[in-house]
């Protein structure tokens, strides 16, 4: 997998650079810190890894620019500032994830890993952005499982039934805790 990180830090850049290729030992990285540099990498890219803030320009006006010359390029923001109306934003733009700089590594190399999976080409649209982790967490919330129980079902730590619960909503489109619910129970009744 070709991964690009553009992120304007170098400490910050090498640390992602570092976790990535630790997580994904098979994965090809190269590293930039501005949109400028990016462009020239692009066509090579398989994955991008954008922060919001940039030297030369703001992420998400950049994640417009890649949806239109590269539709098909799953773009993760990573960024400092996780408020609703840029995790609205990056979501209305195409961002295949958004994730906070807080969140732990694992998340990032899943989130990464999880964009391999080809997308089912039955499934409803919004469906189609979902990781197949994001699916069963989907599924659990559907048979009415709490955050504690799906994170026993699968074998995870509560705190990344949450993460995944808010990477749920930001794809889906979802408002509300109670949103997302509605809609697993109706996946799960197999009405979505």
């Amino acid at each position: 997998m070709k991964i690009l990180v553009v992120e304007d830090h170098a400490m910050v850049r090498e640390g992602l650079v570092r976790i990535i290729e630790g997580a994904l030992p098979d994965a090809d990285v190269r590293a930039v810190g501005t949109a400028t540099e990016a462009k020239q990498h692009l066509d090579w890219a398989e994955r991008v890894l954008l922060d919001l803030s940039l030297p030369d320009q703001h992420g998400l006006r950049f994640l417009e620019e890649i949806g239109v010359s590269h539709p098909d390029l799953p773009v993760i923001i990573l960024t400092a500032y996780d408020e609703p109306a840029f995790r609205t934003r990056a979501s209305e733009v195409g961002a295949a994830a958004f994730l906070s700089k807080n969140e732990p590594p694992e998340v990032l190399a899943a989130a990464l890993a999880d964009l391999q999976a080809p997308p089912d080409s039955g499934a409803h649209p919004r469906l189609e952005r979902l990781s197949p982790t994001e699916r069963q967490v989907l599924a659990l919330f559907g048979q009415g499982l709490s955050n504690a129980e799906v994170a026993q079902q699968l074998g995870i730590e509560e705190k990344t039934v949450y993460t995944h619960r808010r990477h749920l909503m930001f794809k889906l489109g979802l408002r509300s805790a109670q949103d997302l619910l509605r809609f697993a129970t109706l996946y799960h009744a197999g009405l979505d």
